[in-house]
């Protein structure tokens, strides 16, 4: 792909179309752009569209925003005519020099990626993390990285021809997005494609599929690489990591599950243990992810509004030793809760349920916890301070996405850092 010779067609109007107008703007380089809902017709010679009509002969590669389906009927139609579709991951790789990590998986991405790219960083290695993580790709060509990072979702690898890496990572895998894909197999399948063009392949030996590459494990507390015991490290109450006498304080099990996955690609580099987990010490804490924002009166607060399934809120219980009152609900989403049964009977003391799911889950979840319906998150915060106790946790941990009440994750989890910070500060 001669990508500054090359004209493009970019189709919809989010983060990938703004990264992409952007780079093609700032390198001179020829694109249209438009919408699935603006198109009217496609024919072999042009797309005629509400406001304008492009002639197909002007393009040389169409780029897709990975939020719209590949079932959608104007790029199904778009594919007939024989249009190219790249994505904007393959521009960069056809343009970048530094070796790819690719991640991906349904829960702990954006973790692993940035403490990957961040003990790279602490050891001289120039690292960065970029794509799914809300970091634009294109940010990886403005500097002379030997790694890139790269996180990437079922929606991006389901449009990926061409995904050239040195090291790529499944995490893990449990139902999410089946509305579009449909069923766990589909979804496992597309996950896979990240081994497409990898040298070192690694995976989670929790999966089925995992007799075909390398794998990793956390295991009886302790970490496993290709079935082999690492020597010396070990995991103490859920709540450090314990290696050659030091000592490295975790936030749950999850964080030694990403550990674990950072090992097994860091050993690849050349790392030893020793350097990883020093570094892994000095590890920044992203927001929204089981984040313990304040204590008030012995009570703990977490954020952690990342879970868009219930294998994230599962996981996030799992982390906190009880007592807890917990928020979930948001969008109705296909997927199984089960999981989450046993954790909130042992765990969770008063369920409070928001969002329009919050019938699916009260039908959904068999627990004997006391279940609380509230209309908003603010109605949710008004009852926790009328119900907590000193000793509690609060947690908001949704188990889907709210797109009916919020732009996103990051908006969700900071209204809900704000409601409570402003009831803490009348408190006081």
């Amino acid at each position: 792909m001669n990508v500054l010779d090359s004209s493009f067609l970019i189709i919809g109007e989010g983060v990938t179309y703004q990264h992409c107008s952007n780079f093609f703007k700032n390198n001179q380089i020829k694109y249209q752009s438009t919408t699935t809902d603006n198109i009217i017709n496609i024919s072999n010679k042009e797309i005629i569209c509400k406001n304008q009509n492009i002639t197909i002969d002007t393009i040389d590669y169409i780029v897709v925003s990975p939020g719209i389906s590949p079932s959608n009927n104007a790029i199904k139609d778009l594919k007939k005519v024989g249009c190219k579709i790249t994505t904007d991951i393959e521009i960069v790789q056809s343009l970048s020099r530094s070796k790819f990590i690719c991640v991906t998986g349904t829960n702990g991405k954006t973790s692993t990626v940035n403490l990957i790219a961040d003990i790279m960083n602490d050891n001289n290695l120039k690292t960065i993390a970029c794509g799914n993580n809300g970091v634009s790709v294109f940010e990886s060509l403005l500097g002379e990285y030997d790694y890139v990072v790269l996180e990437l979702s079922s929606y991006q690898l389901e449009y990926i021809k061409t995904l050239n890496s040195y090291i790529s990572i499944v995490l893990n895998i449990s139902p999410d997005h089946l509305d579009r894909h449909i069923n766990l197999k589909n979804y496992l399948e597309i996950k896979l494609k990240i081994f497409n063009d990898s040298k070192h392949k690694i995976i989670s030996k929790d999966l089925n599929h995992c007799h075909d590459y390398s794998t990793f494990e956390v295991r009886d507390s302790r970490f496993y690489s290709n079935d082999v015991k690492l020597k010396d490290l070990s995991i103490v109450d859920d709540s450090y990591i314990s290696y050659q006498s030091n000592s490295y304080p975790i936030h749950g099990i999850h964080e030694s599950r990403n550990l674990c996955a950072c090992i097994s690609v860091l050993r690849i580099i050349g790392l030893s243990l020793k350097d990883i987990l020093e570094s892994f010490s000095r590890r920044k804490h992203l927001e929204h992810r089981v984040e313990e924002f304040v204590t008030f009166n012995d009570i703990k607060f977490i954020n952690d509004s990342k879970s868009t399934n219930a294998d994230s809120t599962h996981n996030a219980l799992m982390s906190i030793k009880g007592n807890i009152i917990l928020i979930m609900g948001g969008d109705i989403k296909t997927m199984s809760y089960d999981i989450l049964n046993d954790s909130i009977n042992e765990k969770v003391k008063k369920l409070i349920l928001i969002g329009e799911n919050r019938e699916l889950l009260n039908k959904a979840l068999r627990v004997s916890s006391k279940k609380v319906f509230c209309n908003s998150l603010e109605h949710a915060t008004s009852y926790i301070f009328s119900v907590m106790s000193p000793g509690d946790t609060i947690l908001m941990s949704p188990g889907t996405s709210s797109y009916c009440m919020y732009d996103n994750y990051q908006q969700r989890g900071n209204h809900f850092k704000e409601l409570i910070n402003n009831y803490v500060s009348q408190k006081n």
